[in-house]
């Protein structure tokens, strides 16, 4: 039977953009564009944009990791992500 262990992160909008500056898209006023609706419902919006870029590299580098996103929340200033992987997962990926 397998086993899972379980992570669960967040990140912050000032997180999200300053992974898209370090990637080298240039700084703006602006804020992800994201939209949350108060019945919690969210959306992106002129996808795509350099935010998109900055989530997908904190998707994927958590993902290198041998995590697999469970699901994702998002909420007015915040991005919860919620990982699973095989228990023992970390000490088989650093055999290879």
């Amino acid at each position: 039977m397998k086993k899972w262990e379980y992570d669960i992160t967040s990140y912050s909008i000032e997180q999200v953009l300053a992974i898209r500056e370090k990637l080298g898209y240039p700084p703006e006023a602006e804020r992800p564009v994201m939209f949350c609706t108060d019945k919690g419902m969210c959306f992106f919006d002129n996808i795509p944009n350099p935010n998109i870029h900055a989530i997908l590299h904190i998707l994927n580098s958590k993902g290198a990791e041998g995590w697999q996103l469970a699901t994702i929340t998002f909420r007015a200033d915040e991005m919860l992500c919620f990982w699973m992987r095989e228990a023992g997962a970390e000490a088989q990926q650093g055999e290879s």
